[in-house]
């Protein structure tokens, strides 16, 4: 089928690092997808069996779009509205999400919300995190999202997977903190694993504080990187060095193998 992709943004995945956003953007018009970024839908009609999409850019102009079918996405909205949250004075924010603390407990001792309903992350995963968390204070420890690193993967081909910051992030936190930041960036068509099975879309991203030797954040975009994210995220939650990981004994060939490689990579933002 022929596909056209309408972006409001100027990139696609635009909470990515651009270089990332344009390695998305290159994959998707080489499998012959037509990108209009920049514009939004401001009308759309059918005809028969043509739908025409008219959308404009920011300086007013433009152009219409026909297809077969339309497909819209237009994000989340938490199902507060039907909860009669109200009735017991469990407070939201502007947006609809339930206020929590940490441990995730509303302003209404023994209310507790999870999942989609408090802005921390609408995913299955941290749906399920949110229960371990409040599950395991009911049993008497001390848990709480306070130190949680936010990971996840876009099921693009091939996926993208990412935790912690991006590279814009990182370096508004050196500007903030005035901290050393160690950086680095490698395309998966060096990776000799990804050779091998002809995944050569993608690239590699890992952020390291400098000082603490700790992982700020990782991109993993290209073969299995919806998995292999899961190895920074997870040594994320131990915080030990990044020195240790470097250390370790990889298995070839794998794309994890590479992480030494990356490691031994980094070099300190500018």
């Amino acid at each position: 089928s022929e596909v056209t992709i309408i972006e409001v943004s100027d990139h696609m995945a635009s909470r990515e690092d651009e270089d990332v956003s344009e390695e998305i953007e290159r994959i998707f018009n080489e499998e012959g997808i037509t990108l209009i970024t920049g514009h939004k839908a401001v009308h759309a009609s059918q005809d028969g069996d043509v739908i025409t999409i008219t959308v404009e850019d920011n300086d007013g102009n433009q152009q219409t779009v026909t297809g077969s079918h339309l497909l819209v996405a237009t994000g989340r909205v938490p199902n507060t509205d039907s909860l009669s949250l109200d009735a017991v004075g469990v407070e939201t924010n502007k947006r609809g999400y339930v206020i929590t603390d940490d441990k995730l407990q509303s302003n209404v001792p023994n209310i507790w919300a999870l999942g989609d309903i408090n802005g921390r992350g609408a995913f299955t995963h941290t749906s399920v995190h949110d229960y371990e968390i409040v599950r395991d204070n009911w049993q008497g420890a001390d848990r709480s999202t306070e130190n949680r690193n936010l990971v996840y993967s876009m099921f693009t081909d091939p996926p993208l997977g990412r935790v912690g910051m991006s590279e814009r992030e990182a370096r508004q936190y050196m500007a903030d903190r005035g901290r050393k930041v160690l950086g680095m960036r490698h395309y998966m068509k060096d990776v000799s694993r990804a050779k091998e099975d002809g995944e050569l879309n993608g690239l590699v991203k890992l952020f390291v504080d400098a000082e603490s030797e700790e992982f700020l954040g990782a991109c993993i975009f290209g073969m299995q990187g919806d998995d292999v994210i899961q190895v920074v995220s997870n040594y994320m939650a131990t915080g030990a060095s990044y020195k240790i990981m470097q250390q370790a004994l990889p298995i070839h060939p794998t794309i994890s193998e590479y992480f030494p490689t990356w490691l031994g990579m980094l070099e300190e933002l500018e």
